[in-house]
């Protein structure tokens, strides 16, 4: 079971390509982004390894149980609440990023309120079901996902219209300062190791430990691929004007012997799946966290009944703000992010420890 591990990691990956790491990233390039992006790596890389192995010792138990063996029940309890609330905010935002990217590119004249609907549906569908089965859908999705959007990069690195010369513009900004906004939101891409929080009770974390290696890799391809591949099109200063860049990118494509013409609609189809996937990964964690804090929601209905509620204030929220503001606010939901990541990772692993020297 430890190749879920990696399949769960790339996931997280894969998807933040389009959605909204890139935006930070693209805001602040000439502000220290690209040096935010290489500290990025060795400091998601570093999280998910400690997490990693923290988890690997307590076999088959997830973060519910290990924070009751070793917390307070008076602590123990909000911080799970707290830590399903953010899993599930976390699926919201992909959410309310995708629906306005569906009615952007595929259905305009859809309301927002019908496309996040039937993602909500789909949401809920998938979170009330179990752990096990997500596992698969991920094996699944991931193995038919992956293969085609590295082969819309690779097309997208070749293309007469991507140009080097941006690229090396871009460069001469490297020795800018970091900012903490670039950094949070590039770790971002490697938090997919932090559904071990659940994950662990199927997963073997030691196994996983073994192929490791294989994390910084692509977590640094994936990463240079999304922030440099949109400024190769576009350069250095349109792309400031573009909220969805990589979509952009993508729309600049063509597959001449293609049974799609536009390289766009075969990304978004694909993207679809991974949002799907996404969703339900993030709201089952974030019930499964909260059922570990709260009994009742361990009844079917009760946790059903949560989601939907869930589901209907994400949709209202939409409905509130635009775009550029919901960017604003997923940059601050980053910001806060990050800490209560490191915190988190801190937290476990030192619970390993002790429970390596009883």
């Amino acid at each position: 079971m430890a190749r879920y591990y990696f399949f769960i990691i790339l996931m997280n990956m894969t998807l933040n390509i389009i959605l909204n790491v890139p935006m930070v990233l693209v805001e602040n390039r000439f502000n220290g982004s690209i040096m935010s992006i290489l500290l990025s790596i060795p400091i998601g890389s570093l999280l998910a390894y400690l997490f990693t192995k923290g988890m690997s010792r307590f076999p088959k138990m997830d973060l519910p149980t290990i924070l009751e063996n070793n917390l307070p029940k008076y602590v123990y309890k909000p911080f799970l609440v707290f830590l399903s609330l953010m899993w599930i905010a976390s699926g919201s935002f992909a959410l309310i990023s995708f629906s306005y990217l569906i009615k952007t590119y595929i259905m305009p004249e859809a309301s927002l309120e019908l496309i996040s609907g039937l993602f909500v549906f789909v949401y809920i569908y998938g979170a009330v079901r179990q752990t096990a089965s997500l596992l698969y859908k991920a094996e699944i999705t991931m193995v038919i996902a992956f293969p085609v959007v590295l082969f819309i990069i690779f097309k997208a690195m070749r293309s007469d219209l991507f140009n080097y010369v941006h690229i090396v513009r871009m460069i001469h900004f490297t020795w800018e300062l970091p900012n903490y906004s670039s950094v949070a939101a590039a770790t971002y891409l490697f938090i997919g190791y932090i559904n071990l929080a659940i994950f662990n009770r199927y997963i073997d974390s030691k196994k996983a430990l073994r192929w490791f290696w294989t994390v910084p890799i692509l977590g640094t391809g994936i990463l240079l691929s999304s922030f440099f591949v949109p400024i190769g099109f576009f350069g250095i200063n349109a792309i400031g004007d573009i909220i969805l860049p990589w979509l952009m990118s993508a729309d600049s494509l063509r597959m001449q012997f293609g049974f799609i013409e536009r390289t766009v609609f075969l990304l978004i189809f694909f993207y679809v799946l991974m949002t799907f996937l996404f969703g339900m990964v993030t709201w089952h964690i974030g019930l499964e966290l909260l059922k570990g804090a709260v009994q009742s929601m361990k009844k079917k209905t009760w946790g059903r009944s949560f989601l939907l509620i869930v589901g209907i204030l994400t949709i209202i929220f939409q409905l509130q703000v635009n775009h550029r503001e919901f960017s604003s606010i997923v940059k601050y939901w980053f910001n806060f992010r990050f800490p209560v990541e490191v915190l988190l990772v801190i937290m476990v692993y030192l619970f390993s420890l002790r429970r390596q020297n009883v």
